[in-house]
């Protein structure tokens, strides 16, 4: 059973009530990215169905300043994204997580996803072994 980090501040007189929601997972994604259709709905909408179904809640942020990164040409590339947030008890949940987002990746046009879950970050890309063809 995973350790209930919150137990430490639960008084048995307390005002409050809390809930452990495990650990926050954060990925971003280009907003204008996000209103490309994908099997005849918006990545946006794909998105909210599999964390809405999934996890139950979820947070969005439009981040003020431009991501600015590398991609895999060595080329510097900068986008306004969209932070997603969700939190999740358990890293056996992770996985399902990581198989969305390649799939998003995929269906977007993007080579990768920056997630952080924990205090762990990675970049997940489509697995081209999975690709379906043409």
């Amino acid at each position: 059973m995973r350790e209930n980090k919150w137990q430490q501040f639960e008084m048995p007189d307390a005002s409050y009530v809390l809930t452990d929601l495990g650990r926050p997972a954060i990925f971003f994604i280009p907003s204008y990215k996000l209103l490309q259709r994908c099997d005849g709905i918006t990545a946006k909408e794909l998105l909210h169905r599999f964390l809405f179904a999934e996890y139950g809640a979820y947070t969005t942020t439009l981040v003020p300043q431009f991501g600015l990164w590398k991609n895999g040409s060595d080329e510097p590339v900068y986008d306004e994204c969209v932070q997603y947030r969700v939190s999740f008890a358990g890293p056996e949940r992770i996985p399902k997580l990581l198989a969305k987002l390649a799939e998003i990746a995929r269906l977007i046009g993007e080579e990768c996803i920056y997630v952080e879950a924990g205090q762990y970050a990675c970049l997940v890309s489509p697995n081209p072994v999975h690709e379906k063809p043409h």
